[in-house]
């Protein structure tokens, strides 16, 4: 039986080891360029520099263009439930949970795309 996945590091140490890490990168760029967002993740990107840049990124929006964020979160779709069920005061603590929110709806618009693919 699989360890259920529990956070952002989790995640995308299980997404590096199924081979389409690129693939996730490429959607997370193609969802903030379609926002306006000038963020741009490198495809060298190791998992855990990925996660921090995208938490820091979130947490600016947040802070600066709570509009802009909004917009990110529709455009990739995470569910608003999710969010709501988010209880904290802290910034940073909230950011970290936004970030996995996101990298989770990502992954599965990945795999929904890597499944479907004509082969």
């Amino acid at each position: 039986m699989s360890t259920p996945i529990q956070n952002s590091t989790d995640l995308l140490s299980n997404i590096k080891s199924n081979k389409l890490y690129n693939d996730l990168i490429n959607q997370l760029n193609k969802d903030l360029s379609l926002t306006g967002n000038n963020l741009h993740f490198s495809q060298d990107y190791v998992p855990l520099t990925l996660k921090k840049k995208l938490q820091a990124k979130i947490k600016e929006l947040i802070i600066n263009d709570f509009d802009l964020f909004t917009s990110l979160l529709y455009r990739i779709d995470v569910s608003e439930n999710d969010i709501q069920k988010i209880e904290s005061t802290n910034i940073d603590l909230y950011a970290q949970n936004i970030t996995f929110l996101i990298l989770k709806r990502t992954w599965k618009k990945v795999l929904f795309k890597d499944q479907y693919r004509e082969k």
